[in-house]
């Protein structure tokens, strides 16, 4: 069966690959949305720019939250400008979509999005684990019979799943990911020093001073620009790397421990086998300094961050539309259009 393309939509980005071309395009997962229209007013980077820059009666949307659909409506305006902007490079009008999709998502959920990428064009569509996708993408083999551990670090989610013979030996999952450390930076720059910051501005922090290892790291800091709460007026802080090191202990340590419980629930051998294999972190949020350390000491094995990680869902979902059989046990549900007469 073959699929002319494979999306990786996330709950902060939507990377888009086709048949025979590769990946071809990586955008924010945004929507720019006028009240009382449905109709957005720009999508991707142009609405991204908006984003805690919104005006009266503008507002920036997402699809999915915390790595899950929540509003079907705003994923069918995104399938519609995602196939918009590849119209001329597709090579057929009556195409056939595969979306990447959370595991741990509802089966309303499912066929939610599904019906959202027919009612934007798709002839047929179907959704394929988003950890899956990634393991690909990192480089894994996950149809061999040794172990392959990987932990999925997206902005809404983080995934920990062990493969073996193409079939999930052990999964865990957090419900939340990258965005729950943003939110604490806001939050404790807010209480402590009764200063506001923007989405964007933690995240800039976040990426800038965020570390897994706050112990051997070097506290610099990173002047922002931000509101002060008690004047409210604009105003500029020095952010120390300990309180971002601070927002980033509790979630990490939530993290380890659903790394571990993965671990600990698997059978001897394939435990064995990761002494050789050990894990693999894929997400955005694989770039934290210090955490491939911070896990591999917690599982005492070998732990490395997949080449370009933000990018491995879609590399894996390339994979799987140019190879789909082998992988077919890992689709979660397929939909074809109807057409009423």
């Amino acid at each position: 069966m073959r699929w002319d393309m494979g999306l990786d939509l996330g709950t902060r980005n939507v990377r888009m690959a086709l048949l025979a071309d590769g990946p071809i395009l990586s955008e924010p997962a945004a929507l720019a949305l006028r009240e009382g229209r449905d109709q957005p007013v720009s999508a991707g980077e142009a609405a991204w720019q908006l984003y805690g820059r919104e005006c009266e009666g503008v507002e920036v949307c997402f699809p999915l939250k915390d790595g899950l659909l929540t509003n079907n409506l705003y994923a069918q305006k995104l399938f519609q400008w995602l196939f918009y902007e590849t119209e001329d490079k597709r090579r057929t009008r009556k195409f056939r979509a595969l979306i990447s999709c959370a595991p741990h998502s509802r089966p309303v959920q499912r066929e939610a999005l599904l019906q959202a990428a027919l009612d934007a064009g798709a002839g047929e569509a179907a959704l394929v684990r988003s950890d899956a996708a990634s393991a690909l993408g990192a480089g894994l083999d996950i149809l061999r019979p040794e172990a392959s551990l990987l932990v999925d670090l997206g902005a809404g989610k983080w995934t920990a799943t062990l493969f073996t013979r193409g079939l999930i030996a052990s999964e865990e999952y957090l419900p939340y990911g990258m965005e729950r450390i943003h939110e604490r930076v806001a939050g404790i720059l807010r209480e402590q020093e009764g200063f506001l910051i923007g989405p964007k501005t933690a995240e800039d922090l976040t990426k800038t001073l965020g570390t897994a290892l706050p112990q051997s790291a070097p506290d610099i800091h990173m002047q922002v620009a931000g509101v002060s709460a008690e004047k409210r007026l604009p105003q500029l802080i020095r952010v120390r790397r300990a309180l971002v090191a601070e927002a980033c202990e509790d979630v990490l340590r939530e993290l380890v421990r659903m790394c571990r419980k993965v671990v600990s629930q698997i059978p001897e051998e394939l435990a064995a086998d990761l002494n050789d294999a050990g894990c693999v972190l894929a997400g955005g949020g694989a770039a934290l300094p210090g955490l491939d350390k911070r896990i591999g000491d917690a599982l005492g094995i070998p732990c490395r961050v997949a080449d370009a990680p933000e990018t491995c869902g879609i590399l894996g979902m390339n994979r799987i539309i140019n190879q789909p059989e082998p992988y077919e046990g890992l689709f979660l549900e397929t939909m074809v259009r109807t057409v009423r007469r």
